[in-house]
């Protein structure tokens, strides 16, 4: 990340009709998507804001990007795409052309409240079972993978569980952009760094491998994208337990999968088998976060318990999840019992109080009676059926 020396009310200053959402803390994104075009996300919602005829033009986004981009060394013209941080902390992502069809800025405010897990808790965001199974698994040494989509609130949530650590460990922290709060007293930041003309970048993988050398007790990364992924659980499997990362993923066998991937991003000729059952040594806990009706919680979290490479899937165990945990507050108010996912099956909930039987199942499942597996299915029971009812040889001879 390229640090500028522009602050947001400075470029306020070429792009008047931002200078209403610097001091509004409910405004967290600011995007122009080209001249005219300007839309915010406050408090989890997007919207779009009107601009006056004549006002953010073309010239006056050039003039806001020259701004960001003064004394770091980039040229939007040979180098279309930019990530920096300006002075008061907030990201922007500028595209120009040809990169982007217009010019085009995103700016994502650094939010100055630091909540804690108790707060976000208070809030609805983080259930009490998830924030206790997140607590154990730290003070056993164990891991904790924070997954979800973009803007799904995985840093405020990995902030609030950074908070858990102990205050007496040291923590070595890795971000690409530094969001992650600290208020331990023995801590490191490393910060990579893009390739600037004339300079060198650092990659989050080096900073992950140079962690080891600084005596971390846990290792908190801000992110995992890619091939760092196989040294970030070389390293939680050989002894920093209590560490914390996020990964983008909208399940949480999907947030392994995943990390199994990245991993594979590294070259190293491991089967991937071998890479999954890394990935289950290295982290215990999966918790995923997303945003829905803007609101940001948790929705699900999953112990970690191994992977079957005979099946290539993986062994979990549900800590908490939001439709069971709504069915069960139903059933508690005397309404229709508490629904139960059918293991294997995707999507698919029974309740534990009524017989299900492999038609029903089917019938859950839709229309598949005409499918090849399920006609081989019928054929087979039907096939066991006949044969238990025919006499075997043996025993008509003995009669």
């Amino acid at each position: 990340m390229v640090e500028t020396q522009a602050s947001l009310l400075e470029v306020g200053e070429h792009l008047p009709d931002l200078r209403q959402f610097v001091g509004d803390d409910s405004v967290s994104e600011i995007m122009v998507n080209g001249p005219g075009r300007l839309f915010v996300e406050r408090d989890g919602r997007l919207e779009r804001v009107p601009v006056g005829e004549g006002r953010l033009t073309g010239r006056d986004l050039e003039a806001a990007t020259a701004l960001m981009t003064r004394g770091c060394g980039l040229d939007l013209r040979r180098q279309p795409i930019a990530d920096l941080r300006l002075r008061d902390g907030s990201r922007v992502a500028i595209a120009a052309p040809p990169a982007s069809t217009a010019l085009a800025i995103s700016i994502r405010r650094f939010s100055k409240c630091l909540l804690s897990a108790a707060d976000l808790v208070g809030m609805g965001s983080l259930p009490r079972p998830v924030l206790a199974a997140v607590r154990d698994t730290l003070r056993r040494d164990g891991n904790v993978l924070i997954a979800g989509g973009t803007g799904s609130g995985k840093t405020t949530l990995l902030n609030a569980c950074v908070g858990l650590l102990p205050e007496e460990d040291r923590i070595v922290v890795i971000e690409d952009t530094i969001e992650i709060r600290l208020t331990h007293g023995n801590a490191l930041r490393l910060e990579g760094r893009a390739v600037v003309t004339g300079e060198r970048g650092v990659t989050i993988r080096e900073l992950v491998r140079h962690t080891l050398r600084h005596r971390p007790d846990h290792v908190v990364l801000g992110e995992v994208r890619g091939a760092e992924a196989a040294d970030v659980i070389q390293a939680l499997v050989t002894g920093h337990g209590g560490s914390l990362s996020t990964i983008h993923a909208s399940t949480c066998e999907g947030a392994l999968n995943r990390l199994a991937t990245c991993a594979l991003q590294a070259g190293d000729g491991l089967p991937w088998d071998a890479v999954c059952h890394s990935v289950a040594a290295a982290f215990q806990l999966v918790v995923r976060q997303a945003r829905e009706d803007g609101r940001r919680a948790v929705r699900e979290a999953v112990a970690v318990l191994g992977y079957e490479p005979r099946t290539g899937g993986w062994l979990t165990r549900t800590v908490w999840e939001e439709r069971r945990a709504t069915a069960a507050a139903g059933e508690a108010a005397g309404g229709r019992p508490a629904w139960k996912r059918v293991a294997g099956v995707p999507g698919l909930y029974v309740s534990p109080s009524e017989p299900v039987t492999v038609a029903d199942l089917l019938r859950s499942l839709g229309d598949t009676r005409r499918s090849p597996a399920t006609r081989r299915l019928w054929r087979s029971r039907a096939s066991r059926r006949r044969s238990s009812s025919v006499p075997s040889t043996s025993s008509s001879e003995a009669a």
